[in-house]
């Protein structure tokens, strides 16, 4: 995966909010998806209601799968404001 294949995911509105389908934190399981990767990563930030965590390099060169990619935008995480690493709105 690159790091244009994964922005280009996190921007997608062709992918589904799945939120409704979920019995658990959406922010939770997402850093779950995360530390799989990064195991020593997770909240790297936060503001009123958004945490941030790793950034795009980051977890490209940690071999992150596009499934992987896909099921955090599925579970609302984006990309921060300049588009650099990931955030999820709490």
């Amino acid at each position: 995966m690159t790091s244009e294949r994964f922005a280009e995911i996190m921007n997608s509105s062709n992918i589904e909010c799945k939120l409704s389908e979920l019995n658990d934190c959406n922010a939770f399981i997402g850093l779950q998806i995360i530390r799989k990767y990064l195991p020593k990563k997770g909240v790297e930030g936060a503001s009123h209601d958004t945490i941030y965590s790793v950034s795009i390099s980051q977890i490209v060169d940690a071999g992150i799968t596009e499934e992987d990619a896909i099921r955090l935008r599925e579970l609302n995480w984006m990309l921060d404001e300049n588009q650099h690493g990931l955030a999820c709105f709490v």
